[in-house]
């Protein structure tokens, strides 16, 4: 049976019925924070991502945390996910493995986050135990994957979402860059295997504009959730919040 939980206030659940939508907030000031997240408050999207990255003083103490009970406040019915994405997965700035594991530690330890992003293959061999850290501290992980370079064969692509299950995390994520049609179809296809024989949610993408119709085939293939933007984006391909929710809704 697949295993699905509540997200955030509203309690709406992750892996099943229609995919949820997370919007993004990716700006580099408190001020910028603050209004996009004002922004978001008003839109439907069940899900709402900081990309702490992006954040100018991220990396000063407390000032996380600060950002974290902000956000809390101004998104009282959507469910927060948070996510330092590293540059070596097309984030924003590098960061060592320590400090990333530290971040990720406060915002769950803050109790302020519902969910939290982890790459996986950072260092496969540490993960398990920090997802498992994460989880005790009572937020819910995602484990991901990105290449913004190409398209791994069928075989790789379902073997890392597979992984990310076997590592403990409540969700697999995999993000990839399309150079063909093929490419498209294949990872469809990944991602419908995957959420036939995983007992996780799983959320894929194929990036970019050619990738574009995978972040609104959830409803055929199983994809629990897909991004969607209020402003600027945070990949590449990524459909205006109205858009989707009129798709999504013609879709279902």
């Amino acid at each position: 049976m697949k295993k699905t939980f509540g997200l955030g206030p509203s309690g709406t659940l992750m892996g099943e019925g229609t995919p949820k939508i997370c919007i993004p907030i990716v700006a580099e000031t408190v001020e910028e924070i603050r209004k996009k997240a004002e922004e978001i408050s008003l839109l439907p999207a069940e899900v709402v991502e900081w990309r702490a990255d992006f954040y100018e003083d991220i990396f000063v103490e407390g000032k996380l945390e600060e950002i974290l009970s902000m956000l809390r406040v101004i998104l009282k019915n959507q469910a927060l996910l948070y996510t330092f994405r590293s540059a070596d997965e097309g984030g924003h700035r590098m960061v060592e493995k320590e400090t990333y594991y530290q971040l990720n530690e406060r915002a769950a330890g803050s109790g302020l986050v519902d969910l939290i992003d982890v790459e996986a293959f950072m260092d496969e061999d540490s993960t398990a135990a920090h997802m498992r850290k994460l989880q005790e501290l009572g937020v819910h992980t995602i484990a991901s994957n990105h290449d913004f370079a190409a398209t791994p064969v069928p075989e790789e692509m379902l073997r890392r979402l597979t992984r990310m299950q076997a590592l403990g995390a409540d969700v697999a994520k995999l993000a990839v860059m399309p150079g063909c049609p093929q490419d498209v179809l294949n990872l469809l296809q990944v991602t419908l295997t995957a959420y036939e024989t995983l007992e996780i949610p799983v959320i894929t993408m194929s990036m970019g504009k050619q990738g574009i119709v995978s972040r609104i085939s959830g409803p055929l293939t199983g994809s629990a959730l897909t991004f969607a933007t209020a402003g600027e984006a945070s990949a590449p391909g990524q459909i205006p919040v109205e858009n989707m929710r009129e798709i999504l809704d013609i879709i279902l």
